[in-house]
């Protein structure tokens, strides 16, 4: 009985060490990073968030508990998210010895464009007993853009070959002489200079290099997202930005010099979407970040009022595209004074039904309807 007694005393004296023990150096030296592996992808696309967790010191953890959130938008795997709220809020379990460093990759599917982040993240520690928890904040911030998947149906794939043919024959066209197009017999208009020598002497006849033309037009993208109506239409607005990143895809393709304004929020300045002309892949990627950043949730303001200045300031080296998910009359207005100005323009109308009533003969004529275009 004596000898009984004794072991609980030495049990509980035990306990009582190795709980003093893990509550005052349990959090020392331990060091946690939580990082997406890379900054950006495409909607729909999978991606990989990387945790480590760094235990500098002897003493082993039996378990740490590792809880942050991010969106649910997010879907990582064997992962339930809760309908209710825009977090999904992750708890992982580690075990570390002593001196130990342990990284884990967890996969994910980007299900809607967005910028994500993770901001902050809690480590929860117990004893060899589990008998203690003891939690400390770490704080952190790591992002990753999930860019609009541009719209590639054959609908818009015909429209972009008739939108690319439209502003080729309407430009002002100076031949480039960077860019060799074909080899052809020589006229009598030709220059001296662009005559092909080698080619003459391996066929005998005089033969002449075709430069392709470039084209001096500048393409401006606006996307109005103002949504009048007593239902609000969400997904028409996705539709919609999916229509703009395919036209900066397009236009970036053809080596065009194009722009991007819209009435849509950007959820870091809180102002509407101002992207100045440029061309080349890094402009392309700069437009597919801002419209990333739309926040749809939050009312698109008055197309007229922010933008009026800049549409108003269009001439005929412009070629204007209008990108709608509306057909208020205010939007119409805006067109017919186009056709009155004779401005070059077309409209991509994002529609929920199949009615044009209330839209005149005049502005059909410049719109291509955007019916169930779903990616």
């Amino acid at each position: 009985m004596i000898q009984f007694v004794a072991i609980l005393i030495m049990a509980g004296v035990l306990y009582l060490v190795q709980r003093f023990i893990y509550m005052r150096n349990w959090a020392k030296k331990l060091e946690v990073d939580i990082h997406f592996e890379g900054k950006e992808i495409f909607e729909g696309e999978h991606g990989r968030l990387v945790e480590i967790i760094t235990n500098g010191k002897r003493l082993p953890l039996p378990m740490i508990k590792c809880k942050f959130l991010t969106s649910r938008n997010l879907m990582f795997d064997n992962s339930t998210v809760n309908q209710n709220t825009d977090n999904y809020y992750r708890n992982d379990v580690f075990t570390l010895g002593g001196r130990e460093k342990l990284t884990r990759t967890i996969a994910f599917k980007a299900y809607k464009r967005g910028l994500y982040n993770i901001k902050n993240a809690e480590l929860v520690g117990t004893d060899m007993f589990f008998t203690l928890e003891t939690v400390v904040m770490y704080k952190l911030y790591d992002e990753i853009y999930v860019l609009p998947r541009p719209l590639d149906t054959s609908d818009f794939r015909n429209s972009l070959q008739w939108i690319n043919g439209e502003i080729k024959s309407k430009a002002h066209l100076i031949e480039d002489p960077f860019e060799f197009r074909g080899i052809r017999e020589y006229q009598p208009y030709d220059s001296m200079k662009s005559i092909n020598w080698k080619a003459t002497a391996r066929t005998g006849e005089l033969r002449v290099n075709m430069r392709d033309f470039t084209s001096q037009k500048v393409v401006r993208i606006f996307l109005n997202l103002e949504d009048s109506g007593v239902i609000k239409k969400p997904e028409a607005c996705e539709v919609a930005i999916k229509v703009a990143a395919g036209l900066a895809k397009n236009f970036t393709e053809e080596d065009m010099e194009f722009a991007l304004y819209s009435n849509g929020v950007d959820c870091l300045t809180h102002r509407p979407i101002r992207i100045k002309k440029g061309r080349g892949k890094i402009h392309e990627q700069e437009i597919y970040r801002a419209l990333a950043r739309i926040d749809i949730e939050e009312p698109a303001e008055d197309m007229m009022q922010v933008l009026g200045q800049t549409i108003q300031a269009g001439d005929g080296s412009m070629c204007d595209y209008y990108i709608s998910v509306n057909s208020y009359e205010g939007f119409q207005e805006l067109l017919t004074n186009y056709n009155d100005m004779h401005m070059d323009y077309l409209w991509f109308y994002v529609m929920t039904g199949t009615s044009t009533m209330g839209i005149s003969a005049q502005l059909l004529s410049r719109m291509i309807p955007v019916r169930n275009w779903t990616m």
